[in-house]
């Protein structure tokens, strides 16, 4: 059996030329490691497992940081650097942090739990439910954002029976975190309101509905017209839900 040569015998090196090759395998982060190391005289006296096991760590590392990047983009936050470890904990705000660390390790999303949160305008209430759509990304659920009206308006020009509305309505029922921003800041109409309520009803047990309003539950029957349907739409949403009663300045105007 022939033994094998080094590439060094055919004049190859491992340097940038190379990490073409490295981006073909889908392994650019791999690749660029193990260039570097073999530049560095830092890496010498490193073993030849502790150098892979180092390249392989930054392979990894990419590919979750691709994967959180792309559940974040399909999840059509408005801000996706919106993080809990970015959130403010002034004496005004009536915020606890453990029970934001507590969510941040999204159980709720595991046992397909809502989470309400309720305030003032400009309070803060879309930072933390987009830091929670975050958290969610970063534990590889996946996620969708929309301002309830807005949800009401695309699917208002989306015909019924069209398979574009059949899709987007699968992804609105299979996503594990949906958040619906602003609810009911405005009144709906019976329409608007059956769709609300189908759309929960598809979701119920299996994924979470975050919902950020400036009124509290008791006060959205003013809001649909329809006191059954009102009704069903309240206990979906927050029933076993988790209340985040948020208070303090306005944060538009301390950022």
């Amino acid at each position: 059996m022939t033994p094998p040569q080094p590439a060094s015998a055919t004049a190859r090196f491992l340097d940038e030329s190379v990490l073409p090759v490295f981006t073909s395998l889908r392994m650019t982060a791999f690749g660029q490691s193990v260039i570097d190391i073999a530049a560095d005289p830092d890496f010498d006296d490193w073993s030849f497992s502790d150098k892979v096991l180092y390249a392989l760590d930054k392979e990894v590392a990419a590919k979750r940081e691709r994967r959180v990047n792309k559940l974040l983009k399909a999840s059509r936050s408005p801000n996706p650097d919106a993080c809990v470890e970015e959130i403010t904990y002034a004496p005004s705000r009536t915020l606890n942090k453990e029970q934001i660390t507590r969510l941040a390790h999204c159980q709720w999303c595991q046992s397909a739990q809502n989470i309400v949160i309720l305030g003032k305008s400009s309070v803060g209430k879309t930072y933390l439910a987009l830091a929670l759509l975050n958290a969610a990304c970063r534990k590889d659920y996946t996620a969708k954002f929309f301002r309830t009206d807005t949800l009401a308006n695309h699917l208002a020009v989306l015909k019924h029976g069209d398979i574009e509305r059949m899709k987007f309505l699968e992804e609105l029922h299979t996503a594990d975190v949906l958040v619906l921003d602003d609810f009911l800041t405005t009144p709906i109409d019976a329409a608007t309101a059956h769709q609300l309520l189908t759309i929960l009803a598809e979701r119920e047990h299996r994924g979470s509905t975050i919902v950020t309003s400036q009124f509290t539950p008791d006060e959205w029957y003013k809001s649909i017209p329809d006191a059954v349907i009102a009704e069903s739409i309240l206990n979906r949403l927050v029933t076993g839900a988790e209340i985040i009663p948020l208070e303090g300045d306005n944060m538009r105007l301390t950022t």
